[in-house]
């Protein structure tokens, strides 16, 4: 190819085809013009070609310097880490020939390790047969338990019964015994009784009483005395001295002034404690309100006791039952007024009160007590 350059080679076609046009030729020559036009359009394409290639490569060769220039920096890059690397070989080897070193104790204390292993199964085998043999003794100790609960059910079922046997037996016999005493005993006895504590405190002359009762015990002790035979102190009498002999004994000059017992001439306060009140109500009396009333009471509770003997069994209540009665009544007065207190109920106090509990059933009107005489 005679032409190298694109802008030589587009001249070239222009002046053929310019030739071609404004010349006459033969045949022949008109087709060697064509051909030589072919040619260096042809030569015109690879013209064009070789430019972009020639383009292309310097692209490629400035894209090489750069590479170039990077591949410079990372061969420094390269040498310094394989500085480092040469270093860590280093280190890695004096590691490697310390573990080598050191490769006997790890191999014993993997020696050890299965040998603990097989002691800490050995361990768990013996646990697990521990554990079973425990729940196979837990399971007798509860089915122990089951029967000793079912043998002492039975003892108590067992117990229970004699005991509701003997409470029968027992009731049964405390029955007889109460229909075998003497109807209304306690009331009569609680009747003589109260006959005698008001008539002794009241009715009778304490110091007569007492006189009385001094005689009686030197008699008696008179009685349990034995004679002495040939007593030597026979005919002799006892000698009491007297105060005013001591002090003229002694020289004082002056006697003393006798001291005179005098006889008390003052009457008896008259009282009753509440508990005579209680006593009074349990044989639905009226207690006396004064020292003139005693005399009446007890003649009232005489009455009273005979009058018990006379009644056949279970036909009046007895002091028992107005007891329980009194405590019943008392209890269900606390809880009404336990409950009005929860309610913050307020009002003033009325001994008319339903709630108030009397200290007897006795302590009623005058007319009450007495109707048991009628």
């Amino acid at each position: 190819m005679k032409f190298t350059n694109l802008a030589d080679i587009e001249k070239e076609i222009a002046r053929l085809q310019r030739k071609q046009e404004t010349s006459s030729m033969s045949l022949s020559d008109e087709k060697k013009l064509i051909k030589d036009i072919e040619a260096l359009q042809a030569s015109r394409r690879t013209a064009e070609e070789l430019k972009s290639k020639q383009g292309d490569l310097d692209t490629i060769k400035d894209d090489r310097k750069v590479i170039q220039a990077d591949l410079n920096a990372k061969d420094k890059e390269i040498d310094s880490i394989q500085k480092e690397i040469d270093a860590q070989s280093k280190i890695l080897k004096d590691l490697v020939d310390k573990q080598s070193s050191q490769r006997g104790t790890v191999d014993e204390l993997m020696k050890q390790r299965d040998a603990l292993k097989s002691d800490i199964d050995d361990k768990f085998k013996e646990k697990n047969t521990l554990r079973t043999e425990f729940r196979e003794k837990t399971n007798d100790w509860y089915h122990n338990q089951r029967a000793i609960k079912a043998q002492r059910q039975m003892q108590y079922e067992e117990e229970k019964k004699r005991r509701e046997e003997e409470k029968a037996a027992y009731l049964k016999k405390k029955e007889e015994e109460e229909l075998a005493k003497t109807p209304y005993e306690e009331e009569m006895a609680l009747c003589e009784y109260l006959a005698d504590y008001l008539t002794k405190t009241y009715l009778t002359d304490s110091q007569e009483e007492e006189a009385k009762k001094a005689k009686e015990a030197e008699e008696k002790a008179k009685a349990d005395v034995v004679a002495v035979k040939d007593d030597p102190f026979a005919g002799f009498k006892a000698f009491s001295k007297k105060p005013e002999d001591e002090v003229n004994y002694f020289g004082k000059g002056k006697g003393i002034k006798k001291l005179k017992a005098k006889k008390s001439s003052k009457a008896p306060t008259f009282s009753l404690s509440l508990d005579l009140f209680d006593q009074f109500g349990l044989i639905t009396l009226n207690p006396p309100t004064s020292l003139d009333g005693v005399a009446a009471s007890v003649e009232e509770l005489k009455a009273k006791k005979q009058w018990y003997s006379e009644q056949p069994r279970g036909s009046v209540p007895t002091a028992k039952d107005i007891r329980k009665a009194n405590a019943e009544a008392a209890a269900k007065a606390q809880s009404k007024g336990a409950k009005a207190g929860n309610k913050g109920k307020k009002g003033n106090f009325s001994i008319s009160n339903e709630d108030f509990a009397p200290l007897g059933t006795g302590a009623v009107s005058s007319g009450t007590g007495e109707n048991w005489l009628s």
